[in-house]
């Protein structure tokens, strides 16, 4: 009998251990779980902090852009300035493609995921719009620009000059980044 009492005693024991043992391993995972959410949710800011004073510079750019170039389009200035203006528009996608960088890694850390945090849930809804903006107004303005250069090579070609200028060149086109159905940002 008294083997019979011990064993039964060992087992209830070990199960108790067991579900102890399940339940604090269950709570140390929920615990880590907790830790890496926040971690991940830190590091939604950040990137959205990175993105946004990127969307600022961006921003400032275009705002010089239309200052300084494209709402001063003269006919007989444009030859001389034509390196200037290619070298801006470069800068410029180069914001672009700084954006698009921030972008990736907005997607890895918001894709699929719902945080416990409303303002991380709102930067995650909202950058895939401000980045579509930014291309379609980038790719709106570089439109425009080769429009102007096509209507300057023509009009020189028609005063029997040969001074022309060759189009900003860029892969971009415009995109409907959030599936929306709709092109943020595209003017025509």
């Amino acid at each position: 009998m008294n083997l019979r009492k011990f064993a039964y005693i060992l087992m209830t024991f070990s199960f108790i251990l067991i579900i102890s043992g399940s339940v604090s391993s269950f709570l140390i995972s929920l615990s880590n779980d907790k830790k890496r959410t926040y971690k991940r949710m830190d590091d939604v800011s950040n990137s959205f902090e990175v993105f946004s004073t990127n969307v600022t510079a961006f921003e400032n750019l275009r705002e010089q852009l239309y200052t300084t170039t494209f709402n001063n389009v003269y006919y007989d200035t444009m030859y001389q300035q034509d390196n200037e203006v290619k070298n801006n528009l470069s800068n410029y996608e180069h914001l672009v493609d700084e954006l698009k960088n921030n972008t990736t890694n907005l997607n890895k850390l918001c894709d699929n995921v719902y945080y416990p945090n409303s303002s991380v849930n709102k930067k995650c809804a909202e950058y895939k719009t401000i980045y579509e903006q930014v291309i379609n107004y980038f790719v709106s303005d570089i439109n425009s620009y080769n429009d102007n250069v096509t209507k300057y090579n023509n009009y020189q070609a028609s005063q029997g000059s040969n001074l022309t200028i060759n189009k900003y060149l860029t892969t971009k086109k415009f995109i409907d980044y959030d599936n929306d159905d709709k092109f943020a940002g595209k003017e025509e």
